[in-house]
């Protein structure tokens, strides 16, 4: 057995385990922000900005699972449930130069026959379409909680581009897979949620699309994300609006990316920290969206972001660092969006398939529970095991599925 394919069964395995393990629990779960869910936490807090992010963080850091005692219920998060949707849509597919064989010949891992896969995706597409905004005709999705950022306060269902965005995909790579209209609908409604909806700023011929439409902040994974979607739609049907709101907000991002190849967070005097998973959503955004539009002149700063990325964030074992300058949390988040990033770039960085490889079998290795779910962080002196939905398992779901299909999941 070569190293590749025992790295293969490691991730078939691990993917096996955890795919059980959510549907055991009904693809619901906590989320390290739901702290606002709960009635006592939210009169605590007084309306107040500091006391709700202190009281957020206060649960979210907590190595014991408090939600129980505080009347937090597990929930359906749109995200969780469209990477979920997403990673099942790739693992139904043919493996690599098997188009034209047999169905069996489908990569199902130990998570069952491709019906039992299909059903899975059925019953997920319906739970997020369930989910979609009542406030909104655009197709649209927001968090199951309550969220208060060092910017603004979004109310619990709250439409957001980053849930909008995934769900989005969700979509349209069903439509993809089946030839579904209505899906095709959806995610065309998203667009004009994504176009119509959301603020920008406005710089000369670039902007920058804000979080919700409560807001007006600048977030560049958030604003690439929006960009993503509507350079994919644009390949599919050539609309020009598409094209031109998806380069100009890119352009945005670009123009402040940093002269070592990093970006912020976001542009606000709080949001100045550099991170690797948001790292990884700008790359990857980036990488999707130069295949989409054919735009060349994103690879120079493609590469310097890559360059910075894969030489900051890792340590020699491959441990994801959570910061540019310090390791703690070690997180799990990072660990699926490294796999990702990584798989993502095989085809244009000499190292990216060692790195993914190598990362995939760090989180595997380090995050796994033996009950098939990954762990939320560890930390200095202790290790946070919640098995959070969206932030751990529909990501690490998402990531080992990439990497499995990573020979015939191309810009997906």
């Amino acid at each position: 057995m070569t190293t590749e394919s025992a790295i293969e069964r490691k991730c078939e395995r691990a993917l096996g385990r955890l795919l059980q393990y959510c549907r055991d629990e009904g693809w619901a779960g906590y989320d390290p922000y739901d702290g606002l869910n709960s009635a006592l936490v939210r009169a605590l807090t007084l309306n107040s900005k500091p006391l709700r992010i202190a009281a957020t963080q206060l649960i979210k850091r907590s190595p014991v699972n408090v939600r129980p005692l505080l009347g937090i219920r597990k929930g359906l998060n749109p995200k969780g449930l469209a990477l979920a949707a997403r990673a099942l849509i790739l693992l139904s597919r043919p493996k690599a130069g098997t188009e034209a064989a047999n169905p069996s010949d489908q990569l199902t891992v130990t998570g069952g026959p491709p019906e039992e896969i299909e059903a899975d995706v059925k019953s997920l597409l319906t739970s997020l379409d369930n989910l979609r905004s009542e406030a909104y005709t655009e197709a649209c999705w927001g968090y199951n909680f309550d969220w208060q950022s060092r910017a603004f306060f979004a109310p619990l269902g709250t439409p957001n581009v980053v849930c909008t965005v995934f769900a989005a995909h969700a979509f349209l790579d069903w439509h993809e897979a089946t030839g579904d209209e209505r899906a095709f609908e959806t995610a065309c409604s998203s667009c004009r949620f994504l176009l119509d909806r959301i603020n920008r700023t406005n710089e000369g011929d670039e902007f920058c699309f804000s979080y919700t439409p409560l807001d007006r902040s600048r977030v560049h994974n958030v604003n690439l994300l929006a960009a993503e979607l509507l350079a994919r739609m644009f390949a599919k049907d050539g609309r020009e609006e598409y094209r031109d709101a998806a380069l100009r907000a890119t352009r945005h991002t670009l123009a402040r990316q940093k002269p070592d190849g990093s970006w912020p967070y976001g542009e606000e005097r709080s949001q100045a920290w550099i991170d690797s998973f948001h790292t990884g959503f700008v790359l990857v955004s980036l990488r999707r969206i130069g295949a989409w539009l054919g735009a060349e002149e994103l690879r120079l700063p493609l590469n310097a972001g890559f360059e910075y990325y894969s030489g900051r964030f890792f340590l020699a074992d491959s441990t994801p660092r959570y910061y540019h300058d310090h390791l703690f949390p070690v997180d799990v988040h990072s660990a699926a969006q490294a796999i990702i990033t990584f798989v993502e770039m095989t085809d244009l960085m000499p190292n990216a398939r060692q790195m993914a490889d190598r990362a995939a079998t760090w989180a595997i290795e380090n995050l796994q529970d033996p009950a098939g779910f990954f762990h939320f962080q560890r930390r200095r002196f202790y290790t946070i095991k919640i098995p959070y939905m969206r932030w751990a398992q529909a990501w690490m779901l998402y990531a080992l599925s990439r990497f499995l299909t990573k020979d015939s999941a191309r810009n997906v």
